[in-house]
């Protein structure tokens, strides 16, 4: 190999690993929103150059981590994650590992009532306050601390899956018709989309919500770029156009049935000026997005974490994390 091919290939080598560093670090925190009585237990994923990697408990096909793990001091971007009805802050971990090795530091927190573990059915429609428990953690975190000085303040994303995609998008400043999401409820397609696995029927949930309790807006203008991962309740969503907001990319999956595209994705997508709008491949659908399960959990919860024979989680899932990576790159600079 000549000189010059020799130092071609160690700038392409430098070019892909720049940015990436070997391990990730993981600790669990609590704070507690006593305004709205509401516990926000928190994961972090973060950088570290600790050795003492271990392979996760869960049931989740996951990169190791290092719990507890020393920070390297430094400050690093903040990604804010929100998971999807019935999920919980471990949802997207495979999600958190990526970013993390990227260079960013993570938050991923229960929304309280709405996770696996703790089924509250009223809050399974209360969809506002997901936003205000982002918004409320956000403010906890910058001033902990314990995080200050590894904390980049002035360049903060979030990024949500299905329930959370609306929150991503509500923090970015769109707002929904509360009394507008309750008539397409009662219809035949609004019906098919609030029957969802975690709970069954949310119809009759839905139309007792107390509109008038819903702040007049949730935007967050600490979040400079928002993702939506196969956002849910564009059936609330006015045809009006949201020219002046900041970065938003939507990524939506091609076969959804829990939240379609057409009435989800893509609506958010048209009404947002400015946005980037991804299709998964055909065959993909509305879990694609969360953790890849292992062939146990894959057999005894296949709704969420078995998909069709040609669609393989693994790759679905690095062709999400670099559209992620290069948007952020682009857009939380």
């Amino acid at each position: 190999m000549n000189r010059t091919c020799t130092i071609l290939l160690l700038s392409l080598i430098s070019f892909f690993c720049q940015g990436q560093v070997s391990n990730v670090g993981e600790q669990t925190i609590s704070y507690i929103d006593h305004a709205r009585e509401r516990p926000i237990k928190t994961q972090i994923w973060y950088p570290t150059t600790d050795q003492d990697v271990k392979e996760t408990a869960l049931p989740f096909v996951l990169t190791p981590t290092i719990q507890n793990a020393t920070f390297i001091n430094k400050k690093y971007p903040l990604i804010v994650l929100s998971h999807g009805t019935g999920g919980n802050r471990l949802s997207l971990a495979w999600l958190a590992i990526e970013l993390a090795k990227n260079g960013y530091m993570v938050l991923s927190p229960d929304h309280w009532g709405n996770t696996l573990d703790h089924k509250i059915p009223e809050y399974f429609v209360r969809y506002w306050e997901r936003p205000l428990d982002l918004s409320f953690l956000l403010s906890s975190f910058l001033q902990d601390e314990r995080f200050t000085n590894y904390l980049d303040s002035n360049r903060i994303g979030t990024i949500g899956f299905s329930l959370g995609g609306y929150t991503a998008l509500a923090l970015a400043g769109i707002q929904l018709d509360c009394e507008l999401l309750k008539r397409n409820a009662l219809s035949e397609q609004g019906h098919k989309e609030f029957i969802v696995p975690e709970l069954g029927d949310l119809t009759a949930l839905l139309t007792r919500i107390p509109c008038t309790e819903i702040p007049t807006t949730l935007k967050d203008s600490r979040f400079k770029v928002h993702i939506a991962l196969a956002p849910a309740l564009g059936l609330g969503l006015l045809e009006q156009n949201y020219q002046k907001m900041p970065p938003v990319l939507i990524i939506g999956a091609h076969d959804d049935q829990i939240a379609p595209i057409e009435t989800n994705a893509i609506r958010y997508s048209n009404v947002i000026g400015g946005s980037k709008f991804v299709k998964l491949p055909r065959n993909t659908g509305h879990y694609i997005f969360l953790n890849e399960g292992n062939p146990q959990l894959q057999k005894e919860a296949s709704t969420y974490y078995q998909d069709d024979r040609s669609i393989d989680r693994k790759l679905i899932h690095q062709q999400i994390a670099t559209e992620i990576i290069h948007y952020l790159a682009n857009h939380l600079r």
